[in-house]
């Protein structure tokens, strides 16, 4: 169930994230100034912030799922400007030796949690920079994060499969870091 749940809230936090990227567009193709568009969009991100489907509840599942709020493309924007792409990854790492540290301690439900905030609050924001360097890079590294390394960890796999599997993550990271060298401050 915990694993349905976080699917759900996975896909919900996708959904979110591409209407938020459409809204933008359209706000960006609209816009004839730049200040025009820092104006449009500080409005648009007020009035998602403040449209909750009491239904649903799909902004607080996205909230619950990531430690993130409605406001998450701004917080991406942010995060990628300030910390630049290498601090994320450095982030990424952080959390995957987390990761690790946690299944060895046999805590699968906190090991899971901390893979998924890799890839979702930090990996989906250095997506686009690796791609333009390097697309099957970004690929193979994204399906190793998102999808793999939950496989092993909710199939409570050997710890040196799943630390195996976290090594090749890093080396990726690695190439990814290289690759990316223009980025750093």
């Amino acid at each position: 169930m915990d694993n349905l749940n976080l699917d759900l809230k996975f896909e919900n936090k996708i959904l979110y994230k591409v209407s938020i990227l459409f809204s933008i567009l359209m706000l960006f193709v609209s816009s004839s100034t730049l200040s025009e568009f820092q104006a449009s969009y500080a409005q648009s991100t007020n009035v998602i912030e403040n449209n909750t489907d009491t239904n649903t509840g799909t902004t607080a599942a996205l909230g619950s799922a990531s430690n993130t709020t409605a406001s998450g493309v701004s917080d991406a924007a942010e995060k990628t400007e300030d910390n630049g792409p290498i601090q994320i990854i450095s982030n990424i790492r952080n959390l995957l030796n987390q990761t690790l540290q946690e299944y060895e301690n046999q805590n699968y439900s906190e090991a899971e949690a901390l893979a998924t905030e890799a890839y979702l609050d930090n990996y989906e924001y250095v997506e686009a920079p690796i791609a333009e360097k390097n697309q099957t890079l970004m690929e193979t590294t994204e399906v190793m994060m998102r999808e793999e390394l939950r496989q092993l960890i909710t199939e409570k796999a050997p710890t040196e499969e799943v630390k195996g599997h976290i090594y090749n993550i890093n080396n990726n990271l690695d190439r990814a870091e290289e690759l990316l060298g223009s980025y750093a401050s």
